[in-house]
């Protein structure tokens, strides 16, 4: 069916506003961050007699933000690439093989997906406790690697479930064993698919707060933590909170930009055989 003209200039209109009203606040926190703490109290959107500083942030590079940065960095990247690494063999188990409970682990896998966060700290760190894995990064890492393992394998099993299997029966017949056939035929042909759920659980790990500032202490806090060292009870210095929140943000919409094209393909659909 043709679409007219008039109809494609509206939708254009429509997501153009759309996209600038999302905008907005992204401006707001660039605006605030670059001006004087007595022009912000004016609104930043207030443009008259504007000086534009770096002051905010450089006290906020001073101020040790940079470790929270690297702490991000490191516990988001392996927090990404491990549960990558599982759920991508484990789903290809659920797409190719059969065995006996392989229905009921993988509805359980579903059901635990809608298990909150708050439900388990209670139990969470007393493990942490007797294990004394608090206060270190790899029980976070674990932490996020356990949470991202469901619907890790939910995203791949369902792509992998739209390869043809025309692909694995040739690599069979050409003597590839089934791990072969996993690490030189499947996971080429569903690289989107493993880059998506990659920038979707870096970002995820990379604004998590709740488990920042529950298992971890200020020393080792990622910059979701470390922007509320910022924040004060009566006198909050916005010039600084925002510069943090702009370098925060930095990292992921880098990752986000550098991984769209592949990111765009994985969330578009499977393959069509």
């Amino acid at each position: 069916m043709k679409v007219s003209t008039r109809y494609k200039v509206t939708i254009n209109l429509v997501a153009w506003a759309i996209g600038l009203m999302l905008l907005i606040p992204l401006l707001g926190l660039i605006m605030t961050s670059i001006r004087p703490f007595d022009e912000i109290v004016n609104g930043w959107w207030n443009l008259k007699n504007a000086h534009f500083i770096i002051d905010n942030y450089v006290s906020v590079w001073d101020a040790g933000f940079w470790r929270n940065i690297l702490n991000s960095i490191l516990i988001a990247t392996v927090a990404t690439i491990v549960p990558i690494l599982i759920a991508g063999m484990a789903a290809y188990g659920f797409t190719s093989f059969s065995f006996p409970i392989k229905t009921m682990l993988f509805l359980t896998l579903v059901a635990i997906q809608v298990v909150p966060q708050q439900a388990v700290i209670v139990p969470l760190l007393r493990l942490f406790r007797d294990l004394h894995m608090y206060d270190q990064y790899y029980g976070i890492i674990l932490v996020h690697t356990a949470f991202a393992l469901p619907w890790t394998i939910f995203f791949l099993r369902n792509f992998f479930m739209s390869i043809p299997k025309d692909y694995e029966e040739a690599a069979r017949i050409d003597g590839l064993s089934d791990v072969g056939i996993y690490f030189r035929v499947i996971l080429p042909i569903a690289m989107p698919a493993v880059i998506s759920v990659a920038v979707v659980q870096f970002i995820f790990v990379w604004q998590d707060l709740f488990f920042a500032i529950t298992l971890l202490r200020p020393g080792k806090w990622p910059v979701s933590a470390g922007v509320t060292q910022f924040i004060s009870r009566y006198n909050p210095n916005w010039g600084q909170l925002t510069a943090a929140g702009v370098l925060a943000i930095i990292v992921p919409i880098t990752v986000y930009v550098v991984l769209q094209k592949y990111y765009m393909r994985g969330v578009s659909g499977g393959i069509k055989g």
